[in-house]
């Protein structure tokens, strides 16, 4: 059973509009300046620490274009794959939702401490954390999840603009019609359906859960991802697909007008904040909204 918090959620490539991201190599450079600052820093209290830089996107074939917003190359994609969500179950190797992560060069540290040593660990690093992203980014925060808060919230508040655009406002209310929502702010419809897909999803592995619950941190929540196998996912996926091809249609003229303007905003913030990735930012607003 995979289970991760809305601000760390596996990234489903591709099942929405947008991508005008600007260049990352401000962002990568301004990550590799954190992670060095928090080596220097974990070394000077006696800790070990090895940098964990995020590696740079290696797009997929016609990703950028579903991420623009591309009609064709959306339609494509989410007649074999949906949102995104029970395709990982159903298509297991396929890298497309499948992508693989490099593990972080620490986790080997930390399962050699001892609770008192992690405890110890974890607060040293939150403290060079906060050290490193004021000396780099300029920026106050207490924490890791502090600053990734502050990203969702500046995120949040700069797409807030989008929901004034009149004639966004105007394509959003089209597309609510045709979805048979009232809900019509721009910015909620970003979304809104594949939202529903992984409510589901969640509910499912919820439900097939044999132990107890793991609790979500105060204000945060926990997505759970079902641990089924191909045939047994096949039939959520089918009923995703055509889920995802009715808002593709409701939304055909809404994306390609929504989208650009969504990610070069999204962009913006977090070149601000020193991260890379427009995708990575528009799915895990995705998972937000879950909770």
């Amino acid at each position: 059973m995979f289970i991760a918090k809305a601000v760390a959620a596996t990234l489903l490539a591709g099942s929405f509009g947008a991508l005008a991201a600007p260049p990352a190599d401000d962002a990568y450079d301004k990550q590799r300046q954190l992670e060095d600052k928090r080596v220097a820093c974990m070394t000077e209290q006696g800790l070990a620490y090895v940098a964990a830089l995020a590696p740079e996107r290696q797009w997929q074939p016609g990703e950028r274009e579903r991420l623009s917003g591309d009609l064709e190359a959306l339609r494509t994609y989410r007649a074999k794959y949906g949102f995104g969500v029970w395709s990982p179950n159903v298509y297991p190797k396929d890298e497309v939702v499948n992508p693989t992560s490099p593990d972080n060069p620490n986790n080997k540290t930390l399962m050699s401490l001892s609770a008192a040593e992690l405890k110890k660990w974890r607060a040293a690093d939150d403290a060079c954390f906060s050290q490193a992203v004021k000396e780099v980014l300029g920026k106050t925060v207490t924490s890791q999840e502090d600053y990734y808060d502050r990203l969702e919230a500046a995120v949040n508040k700069s797409l807030s603009v989008l929901d004034q655009d009149k004639e966004l406002v105007r394509l959003g209310k089209q597309f609510a019609t045709c979805l048979g929502v009232g809900e019509t702010r721009p910015t909620a419809l970003d979304g809104l359906s594949h939202t529903k897909i992984v409510r589901q999803a969640s509910e499912v592995a919820r439900k097939a859960w044999k132990g107890e619950l793991p609790k979500a941190p105060k204000g945060k929540t926990v997505i759970f991802r079902p641990n089924l196998k191909p045939a047994q996912a096949k039939p959520y996926l089918d009923k995703e697909i055509k889920a995802a091809l009715k808002d593709l249609e409701c939304g055909k003229a809404f994306y390609p007008a929504y989208s650009p303007k969504a990610v070069e905003i999204t962009s913006r913030v977090y070149q601000e904040f020193g991260r890379e990735g427009a995708a990575q930012a528009i799915t895990s607003r995705i998972y937000r909204k879950v909770g």
